[in-house]
């Protein structure tokens, strides 16, 4: 199990996500570029937002649920959002020491982002799942 108390939250920065959204078109085909600049902001600041001086996302898969859950539904790209925000998420996890368990296999991820991107599958849903499915970092 993930010991989410014990370091400081480490986020992705917007270069980053370019990065690996251009990675992903170069790799796999689609259309460069953000659709929307407000959009993505709103993703990459989701996961930091506080109500009344509280968190709203206290944790490591909080914050990761959020961030991957709105990349994929707000399409902040022309093309390849649930791509990028599949590497996005791996990403995330490992600048935080963490990781999916190796018994996550391609076809249950291509199960969560389609579920996500047709609307079958929630923040919360994502969120438990996370929970259920990352480690620590060999």
């Amino acid at each position: 199990m993930l010991d989410e108390e014990s370091a400081e939250i480490v986020y992705l920065t917007k270069d980053d996500v370019l990065d690996l959204h251009t990675f992903v078109v170069e790799r796999y085909g689609g259309l460069f570029g953000i659709k929307s600049q407000d959009r993505l902001q709103m993703v990459l600041q989701a996961p930091r937002q506080h109500l009344f001086g509280t968190e709203l996302y206290p944790d490591l898969c909080s914050k990761a649920a959020v961030f991957t859950f709105l990349l994929v539904k707000h399409h902040p790209f022309n093309s390849a959002n649930e791509a990028t925000a599949f590497l996005s998420l791996l990403r995330f996890l490992a600048i935080n020491g963490a990781c999916l368990r190796p018994e996550v296999g391609p076809d249950e991820i291509a199960w969560v982002f389609r579920a996500l991107s047709h609307g079958d599958m929630d923040r919360e849903e994502l969120e438990r799942w996370l929970r259920e499915n990352i480690g620590t970092l060999p």
